[in-house]
């Protein structure tokens, strides 16, 4: 069994972990880390060296935002 250390979510400092595994699989993407915080959808690699470890975000689309016109159209 491969504990992974306890982090701190660069988000909100709250703690990530640890977290005991019988496999450790490689995390690319946020659904993949075995450390998350799900408040900032923050996960950390499942790297055991915690200084090899990447922060990565969930992926979610951000809501669209309106277009703010530039200038008035003119009239001339």
């Amino acid at each position: 069994m491969v504990t992974l250390p306890r982090l701190r979510c660069p988000g909100c400092g709250k703690a990530m972990g640890p977290v005991k595994a019988k496999e450790v699989p490689p995390a690319n993407k946020y659904e993949d880390c075995l450390r998350r915080c799900e408040k900032c959808r923050i996960g950390a690699t499942n790297a055991k060296n915690p200084a090899k470890v990447k922060y990565l975000r969930d992926g979610q689309p951000a809501e669209p935002t309106p277009a703010e016109p530039t200038s008035p159209p003119t009239n001339l």
